[in-house]
């Protein structure tokens, strides 16, 4: 497994030119940052998975047999390979992400995958408020799924 991230030369300028870097993810990562994809392509992955295109019914419903989590994100419970987050606006979604070395990906919506809200993030690339990117995709999915009063 490799990695792949595009990197400007010093971390926060995005006008200046992007170095791509590659290489093994260490071993402690185990497959963490061993895909590479676009927003786009996660999206219609988790959109077909939750909704039932790619699993048949007995695998669907292992993966959404959940435990809770402890010192991870708030309201969240752990399947196979993927997680329910409870929204503070009480509208639940489903999905995965994660970070290593700068870049966050996260892919959560309905859990018939008809909604779904997926971004990549290059963390060299930001300032300011970024450093909390799983509060940052909680905002933006509360947004986009809270009812409309």
């Amino acid at each position: 497994m490799h990695r792949h991230t595009a990197r400007t030369d010093s971390g926060r300028h995005p006008n200046r030119p992007q170095a791509f870097t590659a290489g093994p993810v260490p071993p402690m990562f185990w497959a963490a940052g061993g895909m590479i994809s676009t927003a786009g392509d996660l999206n219609r992955f988790f959109g077909a998975l939750l909704g039932g295109r790619i699993l048949p019914p007995d695998r669907q419903r292992d993966m959404f047999t959940t435990v809770p989590t402890r010192d991870w994100i708030s309201d969240a419970a752990y399947g196979l390979g993927v997680s329910s987050v409870r929204l503070p606006c009480g509208e639940t979604v489903w999905g995965m992400g994660g970070a290593l070395f700068g870049s966050w990906s996260y892919a959560y919506g309905a859990r018939d995958g008809r909604q779904m809200v997926t971004t990549n993030v290059n963390g060299d690339w930001s300032d300011g408020g970024w450093d909390d990117p799983i509060g940052i995709f909680t905002d933006l999915l509360e947004a986009i799924t809270s009812p409309r009063p």
